[in-house]
C-alpha cells in the first residue's frame, strides 16, 4: 500500500509506482564489469512497459571465463556411482556427493 504513495529522483528521473505497485517507467539492465582495479557498468539490456517487454543483447555480456564461455551449472551435476547427494546449503539443488556407507545399495527396479 505504501509503496504506491513513494516517489523519488534517481539520476534525474522520477521514480513513481502504479496501484500494483509497479514502476511506471522502464530501466536498463546493467553488468559490473571488472578490469582490474576499476569497475564499470555497461547497459546491457532494458525493460520497459506497457506491454512488458525485456531486451537483453547477450553480445554484450562478458563472461569470466575462458573464451568468454558461459559457465556450467555443477550445482546439480550427477554423482559417481557408490556416491550420494547430501544436502549443502538452502536450495535442494545445491549438493556433495560423498561417498555411500558400507554395505548399503540402491534398489533402482
Amino acid at each position: 500500500e505504501q509503496i504506491r504513495k513513494v516517489n523519488f529522483l534517481l539520476h534525474k528521473d522520477t521514480v513513481r509506482f502504479n496501484d500494483n505497485g509497479d514502476p511506471l517507467s522502464g530501466y536498463d539492465i546493467i553488468a559490473w564489469d571488472w578490469s582490474g582495479p576499476k569497475w564499470n557498468f555497461r547497459v546491457i539490456g532494458s525493460s520497459m512497459w506497457p506491454p512488458v517487454q525485456l531486451d537483453i543483447n547477450k553480445t554484450k555480456i562478458r563472461w569470466h571465463g575462458k573464451d568468454n564461455q558461459v559457465p556450467e551449472s555443477v550445482c546439480s551435476s550427477d554423482c559417481l556411482e557408490g556416491h550420494q547427494r547430501v544436502i549443502s546449503g538452502f536450495y535442494h539443488c545445491c549438493f556433495e556427493c560423498v561417498p555411500c556407507e558400507a554395505g548399503s545399495f540402491l534398489n533402482k527396479s
